[in-house]
């Protein structure tokens, strides 16, 4: 399995309702990418802001996991058990990037939002809708026994006592019965990105059911809540994987040759929709790549598509 990196959760169990430590998590990510270098450069700038590894899910997966993984006799094909084995052979393999094309990610979410569900529901009740937002410290604290969390994996309405290896088993199971009916029995074909997908609305004519249709951008998106390049999630509703914010805008401008600097937006240049750079920049912002920004005006004349010029009315 994954080697695990720690999460700080204080002794208290902390729930909110806010997103919950993601800037921390973020934070440390960037802060080891950083260090992993003396000398950094544009493109080491460019790999650090693409970053789509979950510190999250590196830490919490060999803890959740640790008495699941590589245990009973293989399934036959077909059934629930085989799907909770396939799934656990994928994650233990998994190095914790959020790329859009893998399975892993979106069973690691599901999962984790199942477990969280799991554990709370039943001492809070309808309050637990409250809380859609994955809560890692809580179960790292929960996983650790911390000041005795654990205590939050017994059911209280049942009358076994349940330990957190027995709630981490029905929460995959509960996980991957969701997952199948979204998108079928074949856990291997099951992508992140059919889930976890950027929708840039236009705001005037979006919302409308013809036009909103064409006028929408909607592409598949790596990274998640908890990645550098940060592409947080609904949590709720229909759409629970759906990606409700992220960076627009990216840029990485060289200080030291300013015309090697690189930027790119999610849409295009053009709010026009009929304008052929309404949404020429879309492809290249979701597969991380940029485009030249010249502080030179005679170079950026020599490389532009054309000129527009704005009139305003007498």
């Amino acid at each position: 399995p994954l080697a695990g990196e720690g999460l700080r959760a204080t002794d208290g169990l902390s729930l909110s309702t806010e997103e919950p430590g993601a800037d921390d998590l973020r934070r440390s990510r960037l802060t080891r990418l950083l260090a992993d270098r003396e000398v950094h450069s544009r493109d080491s700038f460019i790999a650090a802001q693409l970053d789509i590894v979950s510190p999250a899910a590196r830490a919490l997966l060999p803890l959740v996991g640790a008495n699941l993984w590589f245990t009973g006799d293989p399934a036959a094909p077909g059934t629930p058990e085989r799907q909770r084995q396939d799934a656990l052979t994928l994650l233990a393999e998994w190095d914790g990037a959020m790329n859009e094309h893998l399975p892993e990610p979106l069973i690691h979410v599901a999962w984790m939002a199942a477990l969280q569900d799991r554990l709370i529901r039943d001492e809070l009740g309808p309050l637990a809708d409250d809380i859609a937002r994955l809560q890692p410290t809580f179960l790292d604290a929960v996983f650790r026994n911390r000041a005795g969390a654990a205590r939050w994996c017994d059911i209280v309405q049942s009358a076994a006592t349940e330990d957190c290896a027995t709630i981490a088993r029905q929460a995959l199971d509960r996980a991957i019965l969701d997952l199948t009916a979204r998108y079928g029995p074949d856990v291997a074909s099951w992508r992140w990105g059919d889930a976890h997908q950027a929708r840039h609305h236009h705001p005037g004519l979006g919302g409308l059911p013809a036009l909103g249709w064409i006028l929408n951008i909607t592409q598949s998106l790596s990274g998640g809540e908890f990645t550098v390049a940060r592409s947080s999630l609904y949590g709720a509703g229909d759409l629970p994987f759906q990606a409700d914010t992220g960076a627009g805008f990216r840029a990485v401008i060289d200080l030291a040759d300013p015309d090697s600097s690189v930027f790119i937006t999610s849409t295009g240049q053009s709010g026009h929709p009929l304008s052929r750079h309404y949404d020429d920049l879309a492809g290249l912002w979701r597969r991380g790549e940029y485009v030249g920004m010249s502080l030179d005006p005679d170079l950026a004349r020599a490389a532009s598509a054309g000129v527009t010029t704005l009139t305003p009315l007498p």
